[in-house]
Formats: structure tokens, C-alpha cells, sequence
């Protein structure tokens, strides 16, 4: 995972450290408010629940980079607004669900990590614009659609050594980065991007017609 989260940081051309990040869930599994009853104040642009495990939370969107820029805020957090059936029903178990280093800067990204056997998953749900997005990979990207919403299939020249595959999915602020690698379990002739679009069409509803 930190070859792909490094890819996404150099093609954003990202120079300022982060300046926030969150702990990951550990062995903690994340309730669903639809069971709990529970919900989260984390976020006031959230118009619906979320995971409310404390170690799951993103952090605050608000510092001195972020508002010299005017850029929306990233309102979907992939760590708190996906349920752990649709982890389940992506090939993931909901109980590996962990923070991943959250970036709080010019350019705003939100993410989470998942794991298989065979794949891990990371997803980073951000506000650089799709034209930048565009910009940078569509060179060597298949432009798809994913449930009716405009997406790439990020065919990355130095992404077969890593044996990772991504899919970039367009919002309102922005676009949410669905990236997954190979473990050391996975068969050899595996191909990473095998079945990642069918990863994408199951995550996609949790971001909400909305965003």
C-alpha cells in the first residue's frame, strides 16, 4: 500500500507535510449507527451517519492551508461512510478497516485501508479537481463509467512491478482514488486489475448521490 499512496502523493505533486493525521482501528471492529444507534459529530458537512469507533474518525479540515486555498471541503470520508457489508461484499474483511495518513493541506485527502488474502485496498477520497486528475494520468488512463458516474481505469507504466491496479472515481469536489495491490498470497498470474471495476461499482453508492 505505501508504493500506491506514494504514487498518488507524486502525481499530485504534494509538497507540504502533512498536517493531520489519525490512528488506525487496530483490532477494533467499527459499529454501524444502524445497529449502535450511535452517531458521529466529526464532520457538520455529514448529512448521514457513520462509523462511530474513535479511532476511525478524520480529522479536522480546518487549519491555516486549507483555508488560504478556498478549495470544498472532502465530505466523503471512505473510513466512517462505508458499511461493513459493502467491505464484505468488495472481497474485504470489515474488520481490517484502518486509517491510512490522512493529508490536510493545499489539497485535502481522506483514506482508509482494507485487506484480503489475495489483495489490499486502499481508498483515498480527495479535493485536487478531476481535470487535474485528467492532467496527470489520463495519458495512460481508459476513461470508464462507474455506476453512470465518470471514472478512470488508471493503467499506471510502473504500477505492473507493484502489481497494483487503481480506479479513479469522479465527485463534486473531486474524485476518489479506489486502489488495490497484490499480497504475497496471491497467485503469481494474477492480474491486479482483474475484477477492480467490479470493486469500484460496490463501493460507489457509499459515496452518496449527493457528493
Amino acid at each position: 500500500m505505501t508504493g500506491i499512496r506514494n504514487t498518488l502523493l507524486a502525481l499530485l505533486a504534494i509538497v507540504v507535510a502533512p498536517v493531520a493525521t489519525s490512528c488506525s482501528s487496530g483490532s477494533e471492529t467499527a459499529q454501524h449507527p444502524a445497529s449502535s444507534g450511535q452517531t458521529t459529530s466529526s464532520s457538520t458537512q455529514s448529512a448521514r451517519p457513520t462509523l462511530t469507533n474513535p479511532k476511525l474518525q478524520p480529522p479536522s479540515q480546518d487549519n491555516k492551508y486549507t483555508a488560504s486555498t478556498g478549495r470544498p471541503k472532502v465530505v466523503f470520508d471512505p473510513c466512517t461512510w462505508i458499511s461493513d457489508d459493502t467491505a464484505r461484499r468488495a472481497g474485504f474483511d470489515p474488520a481490517s478497516r484502518a486509517r491510512g495518513d490522512d493529508l490536510v493541506a493545499e489539497y485535502s485527502f481522506l483514506t482508509c485501508d482494507f485487506r484480503s488474502d489475495t489483495r489490499n485496498l486502499m481508498l483515498n477520497s480527495g479535493n485536487a479537481t478531476w481535470e487535474s486528475d485528467l492532467a496527470k494520468v489520463g495519458s495512460y488512463s481508459e476513461p470508464i463509467t462507474i455506476n453512470g458516474r465518470q471514472a478512470l481505469l488508471v493503467h499506471d507504466p510502473a504500477a505492473s512491478m507493484k502489481r497494483s491496479c487503481q480506479v479513479d472515481v469522479r465527485t463534486k469536489v473531486g474524485f476518489v482514488q479506489i486502489a488495490v495491490d497484490l499480497t504475497s498470497r496471491a497467485p503469481q498470474n494474477l492480474n491486479p486489475c482483474d475484477g477492480i471495476t467490479d470493486i469500484a461499482s460496490t463501493i460507489e453508492p457509499e459515496i452518496g448521490k449527493d457528493n
